[in-house]
């Protein structure tokens, strides 16, 4: 995972999932903070240079918490199967929508934009998140047979 991330606190993504009912947030309050720290590389994929990262990061900021989860579910949550990585995808979903409506009240246009957005993310995700799923089980994999 990039270790150059700037973090705001591991600990308000924790205490906002928990505030909002996100589903993950019961997940990530047993985690350490280093462990989600370890996880969560931001928002996007490994191989997609820094500066990108850094521009999904500010466009899709809202959304935060929601890749928290999302990262710590690929680490810590991942047995490499179709329909963990699927139930990984439509959670973030969910929870993309949850955050939507609890930034903007149902009067504000932004409410549907951000919506839409977090849709978006996660039909994105779906497909073209299967090769990341698969290197972060096979990495587990081999970090938990060296602790044998």
């Amino acid at each position: 995972m990039r270790e150059d991330y700037d973090f705001i606190c591991e600990a308000d993504y924790v205490t906002y999932a928990r505030e909002l009912g996100l589903s993950g947030a019961e997940f990530i309050s047993n985690l350490s903070l280093g462990q989600i720290r370890a996880a969560y590389n931001g928002i996007g994929p490994e191989w997609m240079s820094r500066s990108l990262r850094n521009k999904l990061d500010r466009w899709l900021c809202v959304f935060a918490v929601c890749a928290v989860i999302h990262d710590c579910r690929f680490a810590y949550d991942n047995d490499g199967s179709d329909a963990k990585f699927r139930a990984a995808n439509d959670e973030l979903e969910r929870n993309c929508l949850i955050v939507a409506d609890a930034e903007y009240s149902w009067y504000n246009p932004l409410r549907y934009l951000w919506r839409h957005r977090g849709r978006v993310v996660a039909e994105a995700c779906r497909d073209f998140g299967w090769s990341a799923w698969r290197a972060a089980y096979e990495e587990n994999k081999q970090l938990k047979g060296k602790d044998k």
